[in-house]
């Protein structure tokens, strides 16, 4: 069974088996689903991709995390 490891700032590398039997490129998104408490499965979200975000030097981007937590 494939296996990753979370980094520091909460981050993980799907293995290459994992991407490839769920078609993913880089930029795609992919999706969380719990189906049991503690479980969860992975989905390829095809056709959500949102466009790449341009760095605005005007914003703080402390703000712009604080507004991204809050809408999750």
């Amino acid at each position: 069974m494939p296996t990753a490891m979370v980094t520091f700032n909460g981050r993980i590398t799907l293995p290459p088996q994992v991407r490839k039997n769920l078609g993913l490129k880089t930029g795609d998104n992919v999706e969380f689903v719990e189906v049991e408490k503690g479980q969860f499965a992975i989905s390829h979200r095809r056709g959500l991709a949102a466009a790449p975000k341009r760095h605005n030097p005007e914003v703080d981007p402390a703000s712009e995390l604080e507004e991204a937590n809050q809408s999750i």
